[in-house]
């Protein structure tokens, strides 16, 4: 027995590029948001970085992670408790910061944010050079992890264009999907009620395994339409003890309890000031005096084993990953139509075919081009064995070039089912596949 414990603890020491796990850490940034996302391969995304100030806990978990570099980073909104501590990062000698992103629209930003120095900050070491993250593109972070834009600026996923972007900066926020195997993490800033509503009226994102909560579980965010598609396992809470917000909300966290199936529910603070705010049971809380930096919580996400850890204090817990059954692999790409009559962004055209012997759900499925962007596989349903479905592009992010590209097909759980490479195009006319 204790040669084992010798052996356990030299791996614990081993960086952590070489783990297998996917790490998530939602870092103590008190009232603020910063997801610190890991790959096995130890590829790093950044996910908002707390208040101004809030650098130094970020660069503490990335020290105790074994990292110095954020490969990606995004900036969900423009509200100060989501960029304020990136410069702290972009100054300090031993990090270094890679592609940047966040949702553009900077029109829409009022005069005081734009004239406060902490927004001067951000956008004079980052965000003047941050590429805009829309529905339906794609981030490179991992080869192995999937992490999709199915919101910004209000607009969602598959909706139909012309569409009236959002005018609230909260519900203009970011959401992302994270897949990594079978396991399906939704993190959306602070978006309200109004986008939750329409991602959820679209089925975009469904049985989730962790949910962030939106907005630090305010009770503006975590519609219950939202909810009843997402059913997470576990919901993580960036919250802290700020007395003017008051959150989580205990309305918000009695929808939770009121969910079939319940999920366990996380707060990174506990809650102290009393008025409409709340919180779950102490053993769920990882700061419980909420006035320093030890309330990170980390999930970890072991594929091979099927499941993930949430470990926070002194304590941890294991879930398993969503048994989603198995994807229907025998399902191709017949033809499409890169060059239609009329307008390209809408009146392109991919026709999939079922060659498996039972029905195929393309619910979660999508089709991506050389680029990174996508279409959602939405309003196609189930197909019969033997059948083919056609998808209009309707205004989505992934084109088909007329001069050439690749297009690839990947199902629920972003493994690549089907590809087609061709070398360009005709008006009117389609290209079949031969598959």
């Amino acid at each position: 027995m204790k040669k084992l414990i010798i052996v356990l603890l030299c791996i614990a020491v081993v960086p952590l590029a070489s783990a297998e796990a996917l790490k998530i850490y939602h870092i103590d940034v008190e009232q603020a948001d910063a997801t610190l996302i890991i790959s096995p391969n130890g590829n790093t995304l950044l996910i908002d970085s707390g208040k101004n100030g809030h650098g130094s806990r970020i660069k503490a978990v990335m020290q105790q992670a074994g990292v110095s570099k954020i490969d990606h980073f995004v900036c969900t909104n423009y509200h100060e408790d989501h960029y304020g501590g990136i410069d702290d990062l972009a100054n300090d000698s031993e990090i270094t910061i890679g592609k940047a992103y966040d949702r553009g629209d900077k029109p829409f930003i009022d005069k005081d944010t734009l004239e406060s120095d902490t927004y001067k900050d951000y956008h004079n070491l980052v965000g003047k050079d941050a590429e805009t993250l829309r529905r339906g593109y794609t981030i490179p972070f991992d080869d192995k992890i999937a992490v999709t834009c199915f919101a910004h600026g209000g607009v969602v996923l598959s909706e139909q264009d012309p569409v009236e972007t959002g005018k609230d900066e909260n519900d203009m926020s970011i959401a992302l999907l994270i897949q990594y195997g079978k396991f399906r993490y939704f993190i959306g800033g602070d978006i309200e009620d109004k986008t939750e509503e329409k991602i959820a009226e679209r089925d975009l994102v469904k049985d989730v395994d962790v949910y962030q909560a939106d907005h630090h579980a305010s009770d503006t965010s975590s519609a219950d339409e939202l909810l009843q598609d997402l059913k997470p396992s576990v919901i993580i809470i960036s919250n802290g003890n700020h007395g003017g917000h008051q959150h989580p909300r205990q309305t918000i966290l009695d929808r939770y309890d009121s969910l079939d199936p319940k999920p366990v529910v996380f707060q990174t603070n506990k809650y102290l000031k009393g008025g409409k705010g709340g919180n779950v049971a102490d053993e769920f809380i990882a700061d419980l005096e909420a006035d320093d930096e030890d309330g990170t919580i980390l999930v970890s996400v072991n594929k091979t084993a099927g499941n993930y850890t949430i470990s926070y204090r002194d304590l941890s817990r294991t879930y398993y990953i969503k048994d989603r059954g198995d994807q229907p692999s025998a399902v191709v790409i017949e033809s499409l139509l890169p060059n239609p009559v009329g307008s390209d962004r809408i009146n392109e055209e991919v026709t999939i075919r079922n060659d498996s012997e039972s029905t195929a759900s393309m619910e979660g499925w999508t089709l991506e081009d050389k680029s990174g962007r996508i279409w959602a596989l939405v309003g196609l349903g189930d197909i019969d064995s033997a059948q083919s479905a056609t998808i209009i592009r309707n205004g989505m992010a992934m084109s088909l070039n007329n001069s050439g590209d690749e297009i690839a097909l990947f199902n629920a759980d972003h493994e690549l089912i089907d590809q087609y490479s061709y070398a360009g195009s005709q008006s009117g006319v389609r290209i079949q596949t031969g598959h």
